[in-house]
């Protein structure tokens, strides 16, 4: 009996976090009410307050969603097939998901960006990023310690600065895409990415240089960019 409880608790839950990521990400954070919550779950304000007596309790819920969105989205380290004593295949992962692979939650960019835009006044917002971030770069840093160790000729800078480059250039790819997913040819920029980082870092041969067309333009790309692929979070 406390066991169905519990079940259905999480599922009263989990519907409530559901409608409160859609209205976020559908009309923005300002629109987020326990009305709106109450239109879209069909739940009674008794039953949402029993579950989440304030919105910012469920606003907390929300962000903690998105914590465990952006994990798992880089949630190699349950991936078999990776030797997880290397970044390099993981980096090559990552560069392609953020790419190449469409996202299977459309809300988790709109999402993710409404609660970069909190930083400057929840403290607590920022610390948990912040924390997630250094956890990512931290193991990336570790990962490529090891590889460079292999390396005759490694690059002048510390591992720890090289993870934070990759990281960086993984947010502004990323956010490239959600902004214009047709700005560029996304086959040909994880191409790039993988040449530069591979032989900069010493971890892959350069490529022989093809010729590329010059600009296609935005048509041709969508119609190349919108290729069915495997969905990714």
């Amino acid at each position: 009996m406390g066991s169905d409880r519990a079940d259905i608790g999480s599922v009263r839950r989990e519907q409530v976090v559901e409608a409160a990521v859609a209205i976020i990400a559908e009309q923005g954070i300002q629109k987020l009410s326990l009305s709106a919550i109450e239109e879209r779950t069909h739940m009674a304000r008794g039953h949402l307050t029993y579950y989440f007596p304030t919105k910012e309790d469920i606003l907390l819920a929300v962000f903690d969603h998105l914590v465990e969105t952006m994990r798992r989205r880089v949630g190699v380290t349950e991936c078999k097939e990776f030797d997880h004593s290397s970044s390099w295949p993981i980096i090559e992962y990552l560069l392609r998901m953020i790419l190449v692979v469409p996202p299977a939650n459309p809300t988790f960019g709109p999402l993710q960006y409404t609660f970069l835009a909190q930083m400057s006044h929840r403290a607590d917002f920022r610390e948990r990023l912040a924390a997630l971030y250094e956890e990512w770069r931290s193991n990336m840093s570790g990962g490529l310690t090891k590889d460079l160790e292999a390396v005759d000729d490694p690059p002048p800078f510390p591992p720890r600065a090289l993870a934070t480059f990759v990281q960086a250039l993984l947010h502004g790819l990323a956010m490239q895409r959600a902004v214009d997913p047709d700005a560029f040819d996304r086959e040909q920029v994880l191409e790039l990415c993988l040449d530069v980082l591979g032989s900069y870092l010493r971890l892959r041969s350069p490529r022989p240089r093809a010729r590329y067309p010059k600009s296609p333009t935005k048509s041709s790309r969508r119609k190349k960019n919108h290729s069915d692929r495997p969905t990714r979070e």
